[in-house]
């Protein structure tokens, strides 16, 4: 029987969306415990409120009315992380969660109320009814891809966001998983991402109208700016660059003419745009993300680098060996410790040539951010057999932060100016220069001092640091599952790796 109170609670008026702050995190418990554990712990360090039914409800609670109290009351965006558990007859659970959040998005009129992301290899046409027919996210093969755009949804959304990190939610994720016996320490704990801030770039942005007719106003200007040999994108019949004119024009000169427009500062840009041009939400976003992107791509090609194709829009731009030297490339870490690591090598057992590599995006936010995801990509030595990365699950399984860490201080190191610099080219003489020391986090805790006992000797004044031996986890269930997918990804975004190198080189 319903109770009274319980009916009251229901007739009430729904919370509009805008005093609505957390993200619900629905799965197939226990089978997709893992992977909701990696998916909250990131969303929660990202400085969003998390709520799962792994953190939130204890012993003894009432359990549905708490899941749809959550869902009523509290839930900007319902996160349904879909597999082939949750196709079972048995999880009445989930599919319930998912029926209650499908009613709530109507009352709420929000067409992204809810965000669902495929992680394993479940058919499309076994998935529940109501999740089916939207766009689901893949995120079977790159959980870090899958991140990236619910983070993109999150933000777009004006879903709340902490500016900080909450030492808060971090702790309850780690006591959700962690030993009871492995409780963080009481001490402060220096992190790193791979995240690289900017140092400088152009103050002005130009608009260039095209003079003369087009046949598809629509297509057209941004196929110029795609074939152009400066970083270019288009805006409605506009060309949008850094360059300045005689650059935009000269190498397009006799079949399309063009006129500058409209000269903006960067800043208005970032904020939509000035009295003459106004740009939509998300589109400077957009715009500047491509240009620096197309900026590293060129830059990266420039470099000796050579590209591998990810998927249709993405470019992993590996190390060959013809760019080194030899196959070492030394680096100083943060600390001021000084290593080598090799970029590229042999993987005897299938014959291979492995290359370290890395996709480039751009990070927007109270700063400008370069986060480059390190990827490992394998060549045929004798040329016959494409290249594929197949072979990176085991190959790289144990390859945990200190070494993924280090690789990437060596690839960033052997791009990097005389002056220690990224510059970027958007036009002749004007760059997006980012810093070549990634953003460094402090914590006001460590993980505990058993977590690391295997973690090897301290940093070597020079050679490859040792990595963590984790070999006595690999029967743990959720231990396996999470590593298992690391290759897959090899790094991302929230990912990050310890910079203590005076006392714990390579800590997990």
């Amino acid at each position: 029987m319903i109770k009274v109170d319980e009916l009251l609670e229901r007739s009430a008026p729904l919370p509009p969306l805008s005093e609505r702050k957390v993200v619900f995190i629905s799965h197939a418990n226990p089978e997709d415990n893992a992977i909701t554990a990696w998916y909250g712990a990131r969303l929660a360090a990202a400085g969003y409120e998390v709520w799962t039914d792994l953190t939130r409800l204890l012993g003894g609670e009432e359990m549905w009315r708490d899941i749809d109290n959550a869902l009523r009351i509290h839930t900007r965006k319902v996160v349904v992380l879909l597999s082939r558990a949750v196709t079972s007859q048995h999880k009445e659970g989930v599919r319930a969660e998912i029926d209650r959040a499908t009613f709530y998005r109507k009352k709420l009129d929000d067409r992204r109320f809810i965000i669902p992301v495929k992680i394993d290899d479940v058919p499309y046409e076994d998935l529940p009814p109501t999740i089916s027919n939207r766009m689901l996210i893949d995120g079977y093969g790159s959980p870090a891809a899958a991140l990236a755009e619910i983070l993109t949804i999150l933000n777009e959304d004006k879903v709340f966001r902490k500016e900080s990190l909450s030492q808060d939610a971090l702790l309850r994720w780690h006591k959700a998983f962690a030993p009871q016996c492995h409780e963080p320490e009481q001490a402060k704990d220096s992190i790193l991402t791979n995240w690289y801030p900017v140092t400088s770039m152009p103050k002005e942005i130009h608009f260039y109208s095209i003079e003369r007719p087009l046949e598809n106003p629509f297509k057209e200007p941004a196929e110029i700016a795609k074939k152009h040999q400066l970083p270019m994108v288009a805006h409605e019949r506009r060309l949008v660059t850094f360059a300045n004119l005689h650059e935009v024009q000269n190498p397009i000169a006799e079949a399309t003419p063009v006129k500058l427009d409209n000269s903006m500062l960067l800043d208005d840009f970032l904020s939509g745009g000035d009295s003459e041009i106004s740009l939509g939400r998300g589109v400077p976003r957009k715009h500047i993300s491509s240009l620096v992107r197309q900026a590293w791509d060129r830059f990266a090609d420039d470099a000796g680098l050579k590209e591998f194709n990810l998927s249709e829009k993405t470019i992993a731009w590996y190390v060959p060996e013809s760019v080194i030297g030899g196959d070492r490339v030394s680096f100083t870490r943060r600390s001021g410790i000084k290593g080598w690591r090799s970029l590229y090598g042999v993987y005897g057992p299938r014959n291979r040539n492995w290359h370290f590599g890395a996709t480039c995006r751009l990070m927007m936010g109270d700063s400008l951010r370069l986060i480059l995801m390190p990827h490992i990509v394998y060549t045929d030595p004798n040329g016959i057999n494409s290249d594929t990365a197949s072979y990176r699950r085991a190959h790289c399984k144990l390859w945990f932060n200190a070494k993924w860490r280090d690789l990437l201080y060596a690839y960033v190191a052997m791009l990097c100016d005389g002056e220690g610099q990224l510059k970027l080219p958007l036009s002749h003489g004007k760059n997006a220069i980012f810093s070549s020391s990634p953003i460094s986090i402090t914590l006001p805790f460590r993980p505990p001092r058993a977590v690391e006992q295997g973690s090897g000797s301290n940093s070597e004044d020079d050679g490859d640091a040792q990595d963590l031996d984790v070999s006595h986890l690999l029967d743990d269930p959720a231990f396996a599952r999470s590593i298992e997918g690391y290759p897959e990804d090899e790094s991302d975004e929230f990912n990050v790796a310890n910079d203590d190198e005076t006392e714990d080189e390579d800590r997990l």
